[in-house]
């Protein structure tokens, strides 16, 4: 069957095509009555709770132990040492200044002063110490990014320095996301910090349950006047149409969507859509420890294999912008020309012809399971990637897995294909490469290797400065696509954000580190 014909037969099953609009009437009793308690026109209420809609379920609130989608649940309870603003620059969080040595191996911080945790403990260097020295242990989820820290070293009260084994040009990223978020001394040896979380953000768990967290705006934050929300409700709503539905009658403030609805967004009198720079890019990820997928002319054939435009005009109504490489173009590590190579082509005849070279064909197809999170959007990605694949004479079946399972599989190597989202530019550009293209990544379980990558990922870290970074890592992105990559690249979508009128001041810098303390609701 035709990708568009498919796609759209899928469109059908999904997408729901009536829905009502809640009315609110308000009365000119009520209307006098409030004018006479308030004396003018109705602002943000202390009453009013901003409700934001996901995709993805919530993991574990402990920044150690979580999941690759979590930190947005994360963001609101933890204050990291280094914070990205809207365009994507490194801004004061906890730490108000930091360097890095000439030789890339010491990295010093002056932390802000005056801050406690949510518990009423100090944040200090003792604080920082704790909390890196535990990110390290081999349990933790940031142990890897973390490795290169061989010492943190109290220098005063107020002053870290991070002693490294490795240049550490990625530091300011990586303790702008998790690796950053500082727990409170005294709540980090507690064993149900994954649920009980105590940071030093501007907002306390107040419940936990399946699908839900609630967080309520707590008076000792340090920057208090920033927050203007006094409470958060976070629900996951997996199913792209009933949280779209959600959105337009009133149930949530402001929602993820994708590119697909951003038209019907657009057309709603009571919504507006928000649409920020991401560094999502919707990939395959292949098990190069599986055999056959440990051939590069297999894992080419598959890449000539995905029809991205067609995906993208199908299945993302054009908001997916079709890329062969991780990083689109008006980000610093993009490679220019590598999406005209021939390898980054839509060419069934040549995957067709790489198969067979490799020894499979219609006598002896290769078979693969290709798997995807519980989430309508990569559901329906990985059916259209199923059907391309077969076309080129692959033996693939769909497994759809709990969204919260996907990266454990992942991490041990319990799938074939992975049709997912990567975020390439969390924590740091050269965090994907070390995850995903390195040997020892631990999302590389095949461990796929280009001799030489090494070196040149150590060159991209030696300064914070990116022109200094970005001709060693694009050789480096360069070197792994020409030697079929165990990341295949599809589309990078649009980000688009479904947002009730009334609700302003919600931030989404490019690496997807949801900013909600700014959010303003006035219904």
């Amino acid at each position: 069957m035709p990708i568009e014909m498919r796609a759209r037969s899928l469109f059908r099953r999904c997408v729901v095509n009536g829905y009502r609009r809640r009315r609110a009437a308000i009365t000119l009793l009520a209307a006098v009555i409030a004018t006479a308690l308030t004396g003018c026109a109705s602002a943000t209420s202390s009453d009013e709770t901003f409700r934001w809609g996901y995709s993805s379920a919530l993991g574990s609130l402990n920044p150690q132990r979580s999941g690759s989608f979590d930190i947005m649940y994360l963001h609101p309870v933890y204050d990291a040492l280094i914070n990205i603003d809207q365009s994507g620059n490194f801004v004061p969080g906890l730490a108000t200044e930091w360097e890095l040595s000439d030789d890339g191996r010491t990295f010093d911080m002056t932390l802000r002063q005056g801050v406690l945790f949510q518990d009423g403990a100090q944040l200090d260097s003792s604080a920082v110490k704790k909390t890196i020295d535990r990110a390290k242990m081999p349990e933790s989820t940031l142990s890897r990014n973390l490795g290169l820290v061989d010492l943190v070293e109290e220098v005063d009260p107020f002053h870290v320095r991070l002693h490294l084994n490795a240049p550490g040009g990625q530091l300011a990223s990586l303790l702008a996301t998790e690796s950053g978020m500082i727990i409170s001394p005294n709540a980090i040896d507690s064993p149900d910090l994954a649920r009980n979380p105590v940071g030093a953000g501007p907002y306390k768990v107040v419940s936990y349950s399946t699908g839900q967290v609630t967080y309520e705006a707590w008076e000792g934050y340090w920057d208090s006047e920033s927050v203007k929300a006094p409470r958060i409700k976070m629900i996951t709503m997996a199913d792209d149409s009933a949280r779209m539905r959600a959105l337009q009658s009133g149930q949530l403030d402001a929602a993820y969507l994708r590119p697909s609805q951003r038209a019907r967004t657009e057309s709603a009198a009571d919504l507006y859509v928000q649409s920020d720079l991401r560094t999502l890019v919707q990939s395959i990820i292949v098990n190069t420890g599986v055999v056959g997928l440990d051939d590069s002319r297999v894992r080419q054939a598959l890449s000539l294999a995905i029809d991205r435009q067609g995906i993208n005009t199908y299945l993302q109504n054009g908001g997916c912008t079709p890329t062969a490489q991780p990083f689109i173009d008006g980000l610093w590590p993009h490679v220019d020309g590598l999406d005209d190579r021939p390898a980054a082509a839509f060419d069934q005849e040549r995957a067709r012809a790489l198969l067979d070279e490799a020894g499979y064909n219609s006598s002896r197809p290769l078979a693969l399971t290709v798997s995807s999170p519980n989430i309508t959007q990569y559901q329906l990605l990985a059916e259209l990637v199923l059907a391309n694949l077969r076309e080129i004479g692959v033996q693939a079946d769909l497994r759809v897995m709990e969204t919260t399972q996907t990266t454990p599989a992942m991490r041990e190597g319990k799938f074939d294909l992975m049709v997912t989202a990567i975020d390439v530019g969390r924590p740091d550009p050269t965090s994907y490469a070390a995850d995903y293209l390195l040997p020892g990544g631990v999302l590389n379980p095949g461990g796929f290797h280009v001799p030489g990558t090494e070196v040149l990922l150590e060159q991209s870290r030696r300064s914070l400065d990116v022109q200094d970074r970005e001709v060693p890592f694009r050789k480096l992105l360069s070197a792994t696509f020409d030697a079929g990559p165990p990341v295949i690249s599809i589309c990078a979508p649009d980000n688009v954000i479904g947002v009730r009128k009334g609700v302003r001041g919600l931030v989404v810098p490019p690496v997807g580190a949801y900013e909600f303390r700014g959010v303003e609701v006035n219904r």
